[in-house]
């Protein structure tokens, strides 16, 4: 009865924040971000948690996972269909290389500081914390989208090459992003983490990887045999959801299967136009059930919380303003590049989100910690990001359509 309870609140809250949000145009952009972000989702789901009302309690979040690995899944299709290699191709090759390099800069900036500086005043186990760094220099090197697709709502630039090059690098570092988890995730579900095994490492990205591209072939098959809408409507959503089952059943990534299928479609499916625009439709009130339900997963009472708060966010700022600056030396551009370029990529969710979601799916006895330390982080850098943003051009106009309901258009 309870778990009844918690659906028809969770269909209720995320048809309404489909249906009837609307904002308002004198909101600050840092303002904006967030709720574009959906952190208010994220506050509505822990206040519906076990902390204060408890409507979604433990019971009815376990029960919920089958909604998450969906959700997943789906997140993973939608990008990794904007993955076209013959697009990828015509893009500069230095934004490439410079993308690579602040990204792994990052990512070890922030891995080492978690894996050392806590243990130097705290007693932990050295596993849980090599855990936890890996899995928060993962997300650490992804930037999400959603403050670059505010400010350009919002203002036109005259440099448009260093906003593509933004652009650029908050769609591929998610891409390494999502690469170093899955090195995370294939040595926890071996049980041979730290130590190496390349076998086991390789046997599991392999399933990973036939998971979700297995289907999507047989999806691209099938489009070839019927060309009724509805059938590739109907189809696509049974592949997306056969793909996450058969990822959650042998304990594998939904996540990053559901990307790798999604680069098959962007490639071989004929239709791919109609399954990002029917992706991207269906995504919000997917992302919104999905935070609802990490929020309810909050749990505040972890130890020394905000040291391991503070150490993440500010390594990550370092990671991502050296890391940029190194590139940008190292790969001259023929446009102006400002050395704080990497102030504009602090922006987290997205993948990121989705990344911290799918970890806790396999290892909630490590998820709990990172949970927090990341929606403690965003909180702060969906707020300022617009504004470092925009200190990175110096000609900059605003536009004339500043209706902030149209920034949730996805």
């Amino acid at each position: 009865m309870k778990f009844l309870l918690s659906l028809i609140v969770l269909m209720i809250i995320t048809f309404a924040g489909t249906k009837f949000f609307s904002g308002k145009k004198d909101l600050s952009l840092g303002i904006k971000n967030i709720f574009f972000t959906g952190l208010e989702y994220i506050i509505v789901g822990f206040i519906l948690g076990p902390v204060i009302f408890n409507i979604l309690d433990g019971d009815s979040i376990v029960k919920f996972e089958p909604f998450t690995v969906f959700g997943l899944t789906w997140i993973g299709f939608l990008f990794g269909i904007q993955f076209e290699f013959k697009q990828l191709k015509k893009l500069p090759k230095k934004f490439f290389s410079i993308t690579i390099v602040q990204g792994i800069f990052t990512f070890i900036s922030v891995f080492l500081a978690i894996n050392f500086i806590p243990p130097l005043f705290l007693k932990s186990q050295k596993t849980d914390i090599l855990i936890s760094a890996l899995i928060l220099g993962s997300i650490s090197v992804s930037t999400a989208p959603s403050a670059l697709s505010i400010v350009n709502k919002n203002f036109r630039f005259r440099n448009r090459k260093l906003f593509d090059l933004l652009r650029y690098i908050s769609s591929v570092d998610s891409l390494l992003s999502i690469i170093i988890f899955s090195f995370l995730v294939s040595y926890l579900v071996n049980n041979n983490f730290p130590g190496i095994s390349i076998l086991l490492f390789a046997e599991w990205i392999l399933i990973t990887i036939l998971i979700g591209v297995i289907p999507a072939f047989f999806f691209s098959f099938i489009l070839k045999l019927s060309k009724k809408h509805y059938d590739f409507i109907a189809i696509l959503i049974g592949i997306i959801a056969f793909t996450g089952g058969l990822a959650f059943h042998f304990n594998h990534s939904s996540l990053v299967s559901g990307f790798f299928g999604g680069i098959i479609l962007a490639n071989l499916c004929r239709k791919r136009v109609d399954a990002i625009i029917f992706l991207q439709e269906a995504e919000k009130s997917i992302y919104i059930l999905i935070l609802l339900l990490l929020g309810a997963s909050l749990d505040l009472s972890v130890s020394f919380i905000f040291i391991f708060f503070a150490i993440f966010f500010l390594f990550r700022v370092f990671g991502k303003f050296t890391g940029n600056f190194i590139a940008i030396k190292l790969f001259p551009a023929n446009f102006s590049i400002p050395n704080t370029v990497g102030l504009a990529l602090l922006s987290e969710g997205g993948i990121g989100f989705a990344i911290l979601i799918d970890f806790h799916l396999l290892f909630p006895q490590y998820g709990k910690i990172a949970i927090v330390i990341v929606l403690l982080s965003a909180a702060i850098t969906e707020l300022i990001s617009p504004k470092l943003i925009l200190s990175q051009f110096s000609k900059k106009d605003p536009t004339k359509n500043n209706d902030f309901s149209e920034d949730f258009k996805r």
